[in-house]
């Protein structure tokens, strides 16, 4: 036993490496960085006031999970997804957020389900007061990693924050990210939104315990949110002219 013991090695703190890797999958969960968007490496490191290597290194693990490409220039950029990838991929989230919702049903604390409660709460207020904007994506993001925490699972939420890279530059798009189009239609807009419906059918869920109708919510929440994607993701936006979808 205490041959093996010697083989271990001491714990490393958080590596520079592993701050830019977090810095930039925040970027790519909170929607701050979008399809098409491209990444210098050299503008990275000055802003995070690193040297290229952990910038590198940190890409790289990125691109490996494929939430950015790299081109043979060394270019880099957040990849476009086709219709039918997203599809598969939100047939997946349904699959493993649903799972979540129904772990933590049974699973959460009191104290974490009154949280859960408070976001959605709090999602809602910031609809209302600036639908579209990076505040309402970072209040849906927040509720929705709340509940995948309190499911108690690691193994799962390492898969669905891992899936959340993939899809969180297009899936934001479903909260008016880019809209363009007048503040009243934009107030139409929140009000009548699905996310409200269905963040209201898990915190009910949540209360009761019942893990198959929290279950049921998220997955409706994400399978909706994906077909009205799907069905915009192609279309030219006024702002931009950027497709989020080939």
């Amino acid at each position: 036993m205490s041959q093996n013991l010697d083989q271990i090695r001491p714990a490393r703190r958080q590596t520079l490496s592993d701050q830019v890797h977090d810095t930039l999958s925040e970027m790519l969960l909170s929607g701050a960085l979008r399809p098409r968007d491209r990444l210098s490496l050299r503008d990275l490191a000055e802003r995070l006031e690193v040297s290229m290597m952990p910038v590198r290194e940190a890409v790289s693990r990125l691109a490996a999970s494929g939430a950015l490409d790299v081109s043979p220039k060394r270019a880099v950029m957040v990849p476009l997804m086709t219709s039918e990838a997203f599809a598969d991929l939100t047939q997946v989230r349904m699959l493993t957020e649903g799972e979540a919702a129904r772990l933590a049903a049974s699973r959460a604390s009191r104290t974490e389900i009154a949280g859960i409660l408070a976001l959605a709460d709090r999602f809602e207020e910031v609809l209302d007061a600036a639908y579209g904007s990076a505040a309402a994506v970072a209040a849906n993001k927040d509720l929705h990693f709340a509940l995948y925490r309190a499911a108690g699972s690691p193994a799962l939420m390492e898969v669905i924050t891992m899936l959340w890279l993939k899809a969180g530059p297009i899936i934001n798009f479903d909260i008016g990210v880019e809209a363009g189009v007048p503040s009243e239609e934009e107030m139409s807009r929140s009000r009548t939104h699905h996310s409200r419906a269905h963040h209201r059918q898990l915190c009910e869920a949540l209360s009761a315990r019942d893990g198959a109708a929290a279950a049921q919510a998220i997955a409706e929440d994400i399978r909706v949110a994906s077909d009205l994607i799907r069905a915009h993701g192609a279309m030219d936006t006024d702002n931009s002219r950027r497709r989020i979808m080939p």
